[in-house]
């Protein structure tokens, strides 16, 4: 009311503000920060397998850079793990380690740094049965399983697929 913002100059910064946060007509009304809008339809899976002594195996999903999943899983006893991704055109046999533990479970979320699979390899170390059940839900196109030297491509069939495949 006494004209001191304006001759001090500062009503031209508070101009300049309300500007800058107009000029994001992409993001209009999201906070990518705490707000990620994903472009493929939510899934739920539930991977249970049972390792031999010595054995491992590695699951993983196909998922976009930016995509997310929130995921759990349990082992009846300790295993070896990795939990990694192989980005999209990457020289072969190359990835991203995320983390590499022993334990007998894991649990948290996920944010995908690019475009490729992203999962875990287990290893039953022991001499007993093991058995390991993971949990997920989120944006993924499908799982892949590799056992024995096969590629098992698990496609999910359903949108909005409530862990049914």
């Amino acid at each position: 009311p006494l004209g001191t913002g304006r001759a001090l100059g500062l009503t031209a910064l508070a101009d300049a503000d309300e500007e800058a946060t107009t000029t994001v007509p992409a993001m209009a009304g999201v906070r990518p920060e705490v707000n990620a809008p994903q472009p493929l339809p939510y899934k739920e899976d539930r991977f249970v397998v049972e390792l031999r002594p010595f054995e491992g195996v590695e699951y993983k999903y196909r998922m976009t850079k930016g995509g997310s999943l929130v995921y759990s899983w349990r082992a009846t006893e300790q295993v070896k793990f990795e939990f990694h991704g192989e980005p999209d055109g990457a020289p072969a046999k190359y990835f991203e380690s995320y983390e590499k533990a022993e334990g007998a479970q894991a649990q948290g979320a996920f944010l995908a740094p690019t475009t490729g699979i992203h999962g875990w390899y287990w290893k039953n170390t022991g001499a007993h049965r093991v058995t390991v059940t993971l949990t997920t839900a989120g944006f993924y196109e499908s799982a892949i399983e590799f056992r024995d030297g096969d590629r098992i491509v698990h496609p999910f069939t359903v949108a909005n697929s409530g862990g049914q495949k």
